[in-house]
């Protein structure tokens, strides 16, 4: 047991981002607002990006016609942090997904300084597909999930 994690395990293996693994892409600006008073980009500022990122992958109107009305919900959110990153700047956030359940789906994303292009933090998301009007979870249809997993048939969507 150790002090770091409360007697839980620590995690034994990192998270790893090669800029050639993900297949959606947005650039984001670097604020002043988002500094804390350590003079670094906070991490709630980092989590931000990783979830603009994430709805670009939702950004076509062609897109939104296969979700049919559903919205998604972050059930579980993993960063891990190797860089810090300070103002002014800008970051490329990369995503993709990587499974797709009945009604969820999971994103890998990474997070490179636009300067260096060193990857300064990782997430990983699980994400679910609910419906607006019930609030419950919703079957994640073959055309959305061929666009999310970009199989042969995902070219027609995007």
């Amino acid at each position: 047991m150790t002090a770091f994690d409360g007697g839980q395990t620590p995690p034994t293996q990192r998270m790893d981002a090669q800029r050639g693994s993900f297949r959606f892409w947005t650039e984001e600006k670097l604020r002043n607002a988002d500094t804390d008073q350590f003079r670094h980009v906070n991490n709630a500022a980092i989590a931000t990006f990783f979830e603009a990122a994430r709805m670009e992958i939702f950004a076509p109107s062609s897109v939104n016609t296969l979700m049919n009305g559903a919205n998604l919900a972050v059930v579980r959110l993993l960063i891990e942090f190797s860089t810090e990153l300070h103002f002014p700047g800008r970051v490329y956030v990369g995503s993709t997904v990587v499974e797709t359940g009945n009604t969820s789906f999971k994103v890998r994303q990474g997070m490179f300084d636009c300067v260096h292009d060193n990857c300064c933090a990782v997430a990983e998301a699980i994400c679910v597909l609910v419906r607006g009007d019930t609030k419950r979870p919703s079957t994640i249809a073959p055309e959305l999930r061929a666009y999310l997993l970009k199989n042969d048939d995902a070219e027609n969507f995007a």
